[in-house]
């Protein structure tokens, strides 16, 4: 084989390996680096219908979307900490502590202390279970 045709030819199998999605290894002198396939990650903002435990320290909290979409359950760990999406002026919602409305604090809010009917948005890989990455309550 000619040396264009060995080129090319590695330049084919390179392209059909991409075009796959596949990882692919490639040889260098300081060893063999990884090239990944692109991580897709989901969403979804809804109501909390279900929070149970799933195994030793994590939850099964199923989420119903606001719009006409398939309810979805996710892992998360019990204290993965939970975001807030909107931020609350002084941090504190001073009225709701008064009247005894929701007493958690929201500075250290964890997956645990999600209720049902708690709005929120998570972000979770579908590619590992449906495990949450990120959580936030609105």
């Amino acid at each position: 084989m000619h040396q264009v045709s060995r080129i090319g030819f590695a330049l084919l199998i390179v392209a059909a390996a991409l075009v796959r999605g596949a990882g692919l290894e490639m040889g260098n002198q300081a060893g063999a680096t990884k090239v990944a396939a692109p991580k897709q990650l989901f969403a979804v903002r809804g109501e909390i219908k279900k929070a149970a435990s799933a195994d030793k320290g994590m939850l099964a909290i199923t989420i119903k979307p606001f719009k006409d979409f398939a309810e979805v359950t996710v892992a998360a760990r019990e204290n993965d900490l939970v975001g807030s999406a909107v931020k609350r002026e002084g941090g504190h919602d001073l009225f709701n502590a008064l009247i005894g409305e929701d007493s958690r604090d929201d500075d250290g809010l964890t997956a645990a202390e999600l209720r049902e009917g708690d709005l929120v948005s998570i972000i979770y890989d579908p590619n590992q279970q449906n495990r949450a990455l990120e959580i936030y309550v609105h």
